[in-house]
């Protein structure tokens, strides 16, 4: 992330390098540093012919792979990359957003020579700043926090809301950092920018208000984070990137940058306010900023990614686009498959290190990726491994050429999947495709099973009723569906393309996107549900097994506040989990059903879904079954309290004693212990025989500690298989 203002640094040593190791490795030489270098075809010398082919194959777009590893006694995370400057002599600035500070690598593989704490020096930011982008101009880095909140929403201005400057020099491990100075208002002048129609495009043109208020989770096209920063032309402002929001309002599509003008007033502390200048929104498929750099020919490069996490229904997720740095033109997507790149171990693209020429096809650009949920052992993810152990990857790659778009949509998957039986009455129904989507000219109709129309959806329907974010098109019915009814979808051939306005074919299958409604929701009490798992550490997650057949629709309130006794039980309390699971279609007795809380938005559960607030398991927890209830401000990531609560079903308790044990759950004996002295977080699983032919004694077996494993901090937590803690052992 380089001005080209600055001495460039000549990207051919890295390619020598390559090529020596590449060498070494032949002929048994060299060292095992923990990277590892990609294969650099040779150079023919066979002369050219005379008349070349009308069309020539893009030659690979990999030049040469590393991986990244920690320097030696660090405390701090290293899997995450969020940001990258080149250094001379092939060394490169490396930024993560889980530990507040800068590490510099050799851009060919291996440990990190230097780790600077820019908490304990520089701006001393105690709090973890999410630092997410950064820019050089001249001999002057600048790097900015997300601005976002946390992943369950929580409000992190305070933070987060940090830009910062140091001037650096030397290279290696001989890198230098002088702080410069800091500006700690930036989310909260940008929100009043858009609320006070600063910009002229209309009050709230963009949303900064609600996007960044407290319980929004940041990463989903209506969320607000700052990922991407470069300079304008001729340094006159830095640019900032938005991973989210996403400007529209139905259809959230476009990527927006906002100039700020006077950074170098702000960085020098001879002014507190920030001015703004004119905002720009690229069409970039779907997609927001999470990096973007100048070339030498003043043009920028731009990667691309969804505003949430990658999804395997998408064909490319992640995108190199190139960009004159007009705002009146349009950037051009590159035919670079950075979804391939990125197959073997997952994470995401965040990081260009410098484009070291021009912004055209044959360019070599180094490219890093965030790995911080990689499971290297397929167990735990890099950030939460040991310091020592985290790692991350990063690929050399030639910019390839234009990609042009000439496919259509394909449908990926519909919930209610089709055929489905017991779907709940408020449901809405969502069409996934392989790429992003927008609302073309035609209907989508949702039918009753005898043919009569129930709602038609149009680009006219407000957007509370139709929604498109990235390759997700979402329609909500105005009124509940029926019980025990038929009901199917019917899409126009020109009601739905992608961002090239290629078509999708449409669907008049009454039977393609059908489904049926559930009987009614099925009543619980305490002994119709037992929990089997339950992890505090990462991946912070629990099980439980349905002893009673239950209807579509049947709602399950789980939460691991602090239970008073009495009357008011949860009252008062906001922090910590609180949400429904609902099942999405009639499940037999015997279903085990798996629930990850420490996440962005909704917990995940591998059958039904849920709606509330995430968060993670401690070390003294108690986490209660409840069937019924009500949970104020509930909405996807967040509640507030929980004001009325139904039957409690069954409660696990870990390490150590918190919240009471309600009467029902105690007589039933479906109150599952594992404390241990002092507390500590536990992780615990039954490990005993999942037949369920015989579910009362299959439930005797569930009750029984001695059927149990169980390990603590600071080992990991039981291992998903398929999203499941049993996915491992069911077929």
């Amino acid at each position: 992330m380089t001005s080209p203002s600055q001495t460039r640094i000549p990207f051919k040593p890295l390619l020598l390098a390559s090529a020596l190791a590449l060498l070494l490795g032949a002929c048994g030489g060299g060292n095992n540093s923990g990277g590892f270098s990609g294969f650099i075809p040779p150079t023919s010398t066979a002369s050219p012919p005379a008349q070349p082919p009308a069309t020539q194959p893009e030659p690979d777009q990999l030049v040469s792979k590393a991986r990244f590893t920690p320097n030696a006694g660090t405390t701090k995370g290293s899997s995450d990359a969020s940001t990258a400057i080149a250094l001379p002599d092939n060394f490169m600035i490396v930024a993560d957003d889980e530990a507040n500070v800068l590490r510099v690598y050799p851009r060919g593989g291996g440990a990190a020579v230097k780790e600077w704490s820019y908490e304990l020096e520089g701006p001393k930011l105690a709090k973890e700043l999410d630092l997410e982008a950064g820019t050089r101009i001249g001999d002057t880095l600048y790097f900015t926090g997300s601005n976002s909140n946390k992943k369950d929403g929580a409000d992190a201005a305070a933070d987060r809301s940090h830009l910062f400057a140091v001037k650096v020099s030397g290279t290696g491990a001989a890198t230098a950092f002088d702080y410069v100075g800091q500006f700690s208002l930036l989310e909260a002048q940008l929100i009043a920018w858009d609320t006070g129609n600063l910009h002229g495009l209309g009050a709230n043109r963009f949303g900064f208000a609600v996007s960044a208020a407290a319980g929004i989770v940041p990463e989903r096209v209506d969320g607000f984070s700052i990922e991407g920063m470069t300079s304008a032309p001729g340094d006159t402002a830095l640019w900032l990137g938005f991973r989210a929001p996403q400007t529209g309002t139905q259809v959230r599509a476009k990527a927006l940058i906002v100039p700020l003008q006077n950074y170098a007033a702000l960085m020098a502390g001879t002014t507190t306010q920030a001015t703004f200048g004119a905002p720009i929104e690229l069409e970039l498929g779907g997609r927001g900023i999470r990096s973007i750099d100048k070339g030498t020919d003043g043009k920028y490069l731009i990667v691309a990614g969804p505003a949430g996490a990658a999804v395997p229904e998408v064909d490319r997720n992640f995108a190199l686009f190139a960009w004159d740095g007009n705002p009146n033109s349009a950037p051009v997507e590159l035919s670079n498959d950075l979804d391939a790149l990125r197959k073997e171990t997952g994470g995401s693209f965040e990081s260009t290190v410098e484009v070291p020429g021009p912004v055209t096809a044959g360019t070599q650009v180094q490219l890093l990726l965030d790995n911080g949920d990689t499971k290297w052992d397929g167990k735990t993810a890099s950030k939460d491994l040991p310091a020592a152990d985290q790692k991350f990857d990063g690929f050399v790659v030639r910019l390839g050429k234009p990609w042009v778009d000439t496919a259509a949509p394909k449908l990926q998957k519909s919930m209610p999947a089709a055929g489905r039986v017991g779907v709940n009455l408020d449901t809405s129904i969502t069409l996934s495709f392989n790429e992003a989507v927008r609302l073309g000219s035609g209907s989508i109709v949702l039918h009753k099973a005898d043919g009569s129309v129930i709602e038609t959806f149009h680009t006219n329907s407000p957007a509370a009723r139709l929604q498109v974010a990235f390759n997700v098109l979402k329609l909500v019915p105005t009124a509940p569906l029926e019980l025990s009814t038929g009901y199917y979808i019917t899409v126009d051939a020109n009601a739905i393309t992608d961002a090239a306005g290629n078509a999708f074919a449409g669907i008049s299958d009454a039977t393609k996107l059908s489904f049926t409604t559930t009987a009614g929701a099925t009543p619980l009490v305490a002994g119709d549900l037992l929990f089997m798992a339950a992890n505090a550490e990462a991946p912070d997650a629990y099980a439980f097994v349905l002893l009673k057949a239950v209807n579509g629709g049947t709602q399950v309130l789980f939460t691991d506040r602090d239970r008073k006794a009495g009357t008011t039980e949860f009252a008062g309390i906001t922090n910590e989990t609180a949400f429904f699971w609902t099942a999405d279609q009639n499940l037999p007795a015997g279903t085990i059903v798996t629930i990850q809380t420490d996440v962005t938005g909704n917990p995940i559960a591998d059958k039904g879904f849920t709606l509330g607030s995430p968060g993670g398991i401690g070390k003294s927890e108690t986490i209660y079954a409840i069937a019924g209830g009500t949970i104020a401000g509930l909405d996807n990531g967040q509640a507030g309290q929980i004001t009325a609560v139904g039957n409690h079903l069954a409660t696990i308790t870990l390490g150590g004693a918190a919240g009471t044990i309600p009467d029902a759950v105690t007589t039933a004996g479906t109150g599952i212990s594992f404390t241990v002295l002092p507390a500590n977080q536990t992780n615990a699983i039954y490990n005993g025989s999942l037949d369920r032919s015989d579910l009362a004694a299959f439930a005797a077996r569930v009750k029984d500690p001695a059927n149990w494993i169980k390990r603590y901090a600071p080992e990991v937590g039981y291992p998903l298989t398929n999203d499941s803690l049993f996915g491992d052992k069911l077929p």
